[in-house]
């Protein structure tokens, strides 16, 4: 190998070695932990919101992440509302390899106040979440806020990109949970006989 590609190569290779390192300890600096909250009127009482969000069953309805692209596959165990209530699920991407999978528990709720559940992704630390609802004169305010801490390093760069994604993802769910409850509804006060 002549000696100016050689002087060639040492130089790119360590420049990449450079970019790795300042992006390694900038990853290892940056903040890891996410908050994103997201809420919604809702033109129904507490009690008809919390049938969809206290019951997992429902939850592919209106919750579910990416579903059209990923089709997850999901797994009850035990009852599917309430404290302890627990849904698994796998999805895979493109690659039939590129299989992730997450539980979703339950560990409070109340028909009044809302739901508080982890998430755990591929057995990663969980994350602390909370669907809650605020009496509004004639209305009902869903408010579903979820926070946790991302892995070191990959986490603290790609930070922004996954609180944009997962402020879509909340609200989009909210605007699903939001045509189902109103839906109910109307179909609930609709007389016998008139359309709905």
């Amino acid at each position: 190998m002549r000696p100016h590609v050689k002087r060639v190569l040492q130089i790119v290779i360590g420049s990449l070695l450079a970019v790795g390192l300042v992006l390694t300890a900038l990853g290892a600096l940056l903040p890891r932990r996410w908050h994103v909250e997201k809420s919604i009127m809702i033109n129904a009482p507490p009690s008809a919101i919390h049938a969809l969000v206290d019951d997992l069953r429902q939850w592919p309805r209106w919750a579910q992440w990416n579903q059209a692209a990923l089709s997850p596959r999901n797994e009850l165990k035990g009852t599917s509302s309430g404290p302890g209530a627990s849904l698994t699920w796998y999805a895979s991407g493109k690659d039939e390899t590129d299989v992730t999978s997450g539980v979703v528990t339950i560990v409070r709720s109340d028909p009044a106040l809302g739901v508080w559940f982890e998430n755990r992704t591929r057995g990663g630390d969980p994350s602390q979440a909370s669907i809650t609802y605020v009496p509004r004169p004639g209305v009902t305010e869903v408010v579903w806020q979820d926070s946790g801490k991302l892995p070191p390093i990959v986490g603290g760069l790609f930070l922004d990109l996954f609180q944009q994604r997962l402020a879509e993802h909340m609200s989009g769910g909210l605007e699903r949970l939001k045509n189902h409850v109103e839906l109910a509804g109307r179909a609930e006060n609709t007389p016998p006989g008139e359309p709905r």
